[in-house]
């Protein structure tokens, strides 16, 4: 019998509490559950200010980011329990690779800022196919072309023709 939560060998599932294991991670999930909450609490707060709708039974634009940082709020809390109840959800047992880090917050804050100059779906999709350039793994052009082109097609598709919402 393995200290697995999975019956499938070998797989990486959280522990049983009370195992060894149980809290390897500890410090990281902690962070990760604080960082979790504040990004929510953080655009629940941006959300407040959008205008409230003007007719009865209008949601207005602000519902929408609303609902999501409040259920990003709970699911992060839950997972703040767990983290406290000593549940590992994994993270590096190993130095971090702050270069691959500082690229995919760099490449973020790119796609971020050239939204405006090229499209949300042309950035979007350029920034998803460059980060996994990122990733080691098979065939890693074909494996960026084929999620850059996905990201933009749900982007222009998705969001821009059948939902018609404006993008930048």
């Amino acid at each position: 019998m393995t200290n697995q939560a999975s019956a499938v060998p070998g797989s990486n599932l959280s522990p049983v509490p009370g195992g060894e294991a149980t809290r390897k991670h500890f410090w990281q999930n902690l962070v990760a559950a604080c960082i979790a909450i504040a990004w929510n609490a953080g655009f629940l707060f941006m959300s407040l200010g959008l205008p409230a709708g003007h007719s009865r039974g209008d949601v207005g634009p602000g519902s929408l980011p609303m609902q999501v940082s409040v259920f990003g709020l709970v699911v992060s809390a839950v997972y703040l329990v767990q983290v406290l109840r000593g549940t590992d959800f994994g993270g590096s047992s190993e130095k971090i690779d702050v270069a691959r880090v500082a690229g995919l917050l760099g490449l973020f804050v790119a796609v971020a800022l050239s939204a405006n100059w090229i499209g949300l779906a042309l950035c979007l999709g350029i920034g998803t196919g460059v980060a996994t350039l990122l990733f080691p793994g098979e065939k890693p052009f074909v494996r960026a072309v084929a999620t850059g082109a996905g990201f933009w097609l749900i982007a222009w598709g998705l969001f821009g023709k059948l939902l018609e919402l404006p993008l930048p």
